[in-house]
C-alpha cells in the first residue's frame, strides 16, 4: 500500500471521528431539548461537550492505532516516542511525590502546574499504562521496547501511589 493510501485511510478515519462527534452532539441536543431549561444551561453545554468528545475519541482510536501500525517500521519515530514516554512518566512520578518532597510549597503558578500534572497522572494511570504497554508491543526495536517497558513500570508505581492516595485515609498517613 502506498504512503498516500495509508495517509488517506488515516485521515478518513479522523474525518469519521469528527462526524461521530457531530452526530453525538446533535443527538444529545435532540434528547435534551425536551428537558426543562431553567438555569442549568452551562450543565447542558458541558454534557454536550463530554458526550461529543467521548464519541470522537472512541472512533478516533481506530485511525490512531492504524497510524501506529503503519509507522511500526520507522525506528526514529519509535525511539523518539519511547524517550518522550519515559520522560513523561518520570516527570509524572516526581509530580506525584512532590507533596512528600515539598510539603510546604508556596502557591504560585509553578506549584499549580505541578498539582495539575500530579492529578493527571493519578487519574490517567490506566490510560498511560495501556498506551505505553501497547507501544511496547508495537515497537520494532529491542531498545525502544525496553524504554517503553520502563515507562510502563513507572506508571505502575504511580498506580500504586494512586491507590494509596485514595484508599488510605489522610488521618492515618
Amino acid at each position: 500500500m502506498s504512503r498516500w493510501a495509508k495517509f488517506g485511510i488515516v485521515m478518513a478515519g479522523y474525518g469519521a471521528a469528527i462526524v461521530a462527534g457531530w452526530l453525538a452532539s446533535w443527538q444529545y441536543n435532540a434528547r435534551v431539548a425536551g428537558l426543562p431549561y431553567d438555569t442549568s444551561g452551562g450543565m447542558y453545554a458541558a454534557g454536550e461537550a463530554m458526550y461529543s468528545t467521548a464519541a470522537f475519541l472512541v472512533v478516533a482510536l481506530v485511525p490512531t492505532l492504524l497510524l501506529l501500525w503503519f509507522l511500526r517500521h520507522h525506528e526514529g519515530f519509535w525511539n523518539t516516542m519511547s524517550v518522550v514516554s519515559l520522560a513523561f512518566a518520570a516527570v509524572g512520578l516526581v509530580a506525584v511525590f512532590s507533596p512528600l518532597l515539598f510539603p510546604s510549597t508556596p502557591r504560585h503558578i509553578g506549584s499549580l502546574v505541578v498539582e495539575l500534572l500530579r492529578l493527571a497522572q493519578l487519574l490517567g494511570v490506566p490510560l498511560w499504562c495501556l498506551a505505553f504497554g501497547l507501544f511496547a508491543f508495537m515497537a520494532p526495536t529491542r531498545a525502544s521496547r525496553r524504554v517503553l517497558v520502563a515507562a510502563t513500570a513507572i506508571e505502575l508505581v504511580i498506580g500504586v501511589c494512586a491507590l494509596v492516595h485514595w484508599i488510605v485515609p489522610a488521618s492515618r498517613i
